[in-house]
């Protein structure tokens, strides 16, 4: 018996030694399969950046913008001029589908005809508040709303789904997630961009967005580094000053960068912000301090560092003298980002190019070693536009991966995935219904919508969706002049109302003062960052959002039959003054 006991043990070590020696075998072929494509990659990096002009150099530092629609006159004649590394798209420039494909077609195109590398393509979808793009995309809530869910794999299939989008329309660098944690109801600026008010809900929703942006096939960028959360100033506007130490910011906003830096993010977005107890003397975009000794040494991060846009009134207003696109450079940034054209990227390129020739961006290190950091910022953005595979038939190397077969493969296999992800989630309609209804949160308190009956509820909305989604379940909706009216039928116990201002809701507290028998709900979109009064008859629902899904999925669960659970955030309290709406109004 033992003898059959020691046989049997025997065989079966050989046949697991075998299985995980091939496994480990297999391991190590892909390991270095995917060394040597980065080898390569690295390499072919070095090869193009170092057979540019100093021109041309500076040049790939700039990202511009550009006037309209299509590749005009004044488009082709700025790209001929500064030899940007890349273009930013705002809502101006973004029409239907086709007009969007055109462009950026035409874009690269017109990098091609200049001897320019394929420019990174890059737009603000956000979702919810910021939301570029109106067609050939699915229509999220924003990101407040997704973080209202909790839920991880929400997070990853809006990011994926939203890159994924972009891509086939011809851009290639996303300006999202915002890791920014809005723990101050003050802000004007980050608000409802916020995946919300804790850390934990912030690491971990807005990192699996990341995650699932960097797989749809763009590149995403989390911003504002270090943190643009708890401010009371927009820096679009003026120059914000958070005074917080280094350990303060390593408790809370360092946190979800450092979780998506260690999951592999790729791209960083500065902030235009003061940190007085770390570097008093530049906002983090121009601070080497920040941006060097901190986010790459201290939090390893290897990848592309953008500013935000240079022409924001932090920077422009306050350190147009010290140079500022040498000084970002400097502080570790790669990509210098405009958002105009003209006299501004003449300016921005011509302060680059003289530092430049004057040899400021170079140095020899304590080793012996020389360096050029301008150099070095360009090669850094080269090298992902070759692993993004955007050098394809309308692009100056047109044939560039036929030299490296595992960088081929890689694009290949990246497409298939991605490809076939996008169409088994097609066939839930990407889940926009079930993440919309499921970000729908109630205040001051949970509400109980078992309640409401049809017969018995009466509406008041405004918004046409919304209206019509009610309509279909069988509530009746009444214009506001006739509320005094419908107020004194007793058969109706309950009264819908919608806004998307605290004008709005003050009028509608007042009604259900003069009617406390009455039950009074509020559906709002857009931001809950306004008074929201508590009144013993009232009850708020917030989607966060002003998007079509938003306002259809505050009906839905109006109508569910379910318990809505409580806002997660730190709101206003009743002291406060309601911040302005800062640069980014509900309507973009």
């Amino acid at each position: 018996m033992n003898q059959v006991l020691l046989r049997t043990s025997f065989s079966l070590f050989l046949l697991f030694g075998f299985f995980g020696s091939s496994y480990c075998f297999g391991f190590y072929l892909t390991e270095l399969a995917a060394n040597e494509r980065k080898q390569w990659l690295e390499e072919k990096a070095w090869s193009i950046t170092n057979a540019m002009t100093d021109e041309e150099l500076v040049g790939q530092t700039i990202h511009i913008a550009i006037p309209s629609r299509t590749v005009d006159q004044t488009a082709l004649d700025e790209i001929k001029q500064t030899k940007p590394g890349g273009i930013i798209l705002f809502g101006k420039n973004l029409g239907k589908k086709g007009e969007i494909l055109s462009l950026t077609e035409n874009l690269q195109l017109a990098a091609k005809d200049n001897g320019l590398q394929p420019f990174l393509i890059s737009t603000d979808q956000e979702g919810g508040r910021v939301f570029r793009v109106q067609d050939g995309i699915t229509h999220y809530p924003g990101a407040m709303a997704v973080g209202q869910t909790g839920k991880k794999e929400w997070g990853e299939i809006v990011g994926f789904v939203t890159s994924y989008e972009l891509k086939s329309l011809g851009l290639n660098f996303l300006f999202a997630p915002v890791l920014d944690i809005n723990n101050n109801p003050l802000n004007p600026v980050i608000n409802t961009r916020s995946f919300g008010s804790d850390v934990n809900r912030v690491s971990e929703v807005a990192v699996a967005y990341e995650k699932g942006a960097r797989a749809g096939g763009c590149l995403p960028v989390i911003k504002h580094f270090p943190g643009h959360g708890d401010t009371t100033v927009d820096s679009h506007l003026g120059l914000p000053i958070i005074n917080k130490s280094l350990q303060d910011l390593e408790r809370l906003e360092l946190v979800p960068f450092k979780q998506s830096i260690q999951g592999g993010a790729e791209a960083v977005m500065s902030a235009h912000i003061v940190y007085p107890k770390i570097d008093p003397n530049f906002p983090a975009t121009l601070s080497k301090t920040i941006l060097t000794d901190i986010l790459r040494n201290s939090l390893q991060f290897d990848g592309i560092i953008i500013t935000d846009a240079m022409e924001m009134h932090a920077i422009s207003k306050n350190y147009e003298k010290d140079r500022p696109g040498v000084l970002t450079i400097l502080a570790g940034a790669n990509i210098v980002l405009l958002t105009s054209w003209g006299e501004t990227a003449k300016k921005f390129k011509a302060q680059l190019l003289d530092a430049y020739k004057q040899g400021e961006f170079r140095f020899v290190d304590n080793d012996g070693k020389q360096h050029d950091i301008l150099k070095q910022a360009v090669q850094k953005q080269i090298r992902k536009k070759l692993e993004l595979g955007i050098y394809d038939k309308h692009s100056i190397s047109p044939n560039i991966y036929e030299e490296n077969q595992k960088q081929k493969d890689f694009l290949v296999t990246w497409e298939k995935e991605r490809n076939d992800r996008y169409t088994k989630l097609a066939q839930y309609q990407f889940f926009a219904k079930e993440i919309n209804e499921d970000s729908i949160r109630a205040y001051p308190k949970p509400v109980v919508t078992t309640t409401i009956l049809p017969e018995q509820t009466v509406s008041f909305v405004k918004n046409g969706k919304l209206k019509e989604y009610l309509k279909s379940k069988k509530i009746q909706s009444f214009p506001i002049k006739s509320f005094a009216s419908v107020a004194k039928q007793k058969s109706y116990s309950t009264f819908v109302f919608d806004s998307t201002s605290e004008p709005e809701i003050l009028i509608i507290v007042n009604l259900a003062k003069k009617h406390p028998n009455k039950r009074f709900l509020v559906l709002h979109g857009g931001t809950p960052f306004i008074q929201l009064p508590t009144v013993r008859n009232l009850e708020y629902l917030l989607s966060f959002s002003l998007t079509t899904g938003s306002w259809e999925a505050l009906g839905a669960k109006l109508t569910s039959g379910n318990e809505i659970p409580k806002v997660d955030l730190i709101l206003l309290s009743k002291e406060a003054k309601t911040p302005s709406k800062g640069a980014f109004p509900e309507s973009l």
